[in-house]
């Protein structure tokens, strides 16, 4: 990511923007359908870090309880 040397932000925003285009950059060309993959297992993973539990919801989304 480009930054204007002008621009101040602080580091864990840069960490989040450089996640973010690194986001991007793995499902850009993905289908529809692999992007929901990669994001459930994105989800997962998160779970499992914290010790969570995925519950899935009445619409078929998930929710994370920790």
């Amino acid at each position: 990511m480009k930054m204007n040397r002008k621009s101040v932000i602080s580091k864990s925003l840069y960490e989040v923007l450089q996640w973010k285009e690194a986001v991007y950059k793995d499902i850009k060309d993905k289908t529809f359908k692999e992007k929901k993959a990669y994001y459930h297992e994105g989800l997962r993973e998160a779970a499992k870090i914290i010790n969570g539990k995925l519950i899935r919801n009445a619409d078929g989304t998930y929710s994370l309880k920790a």
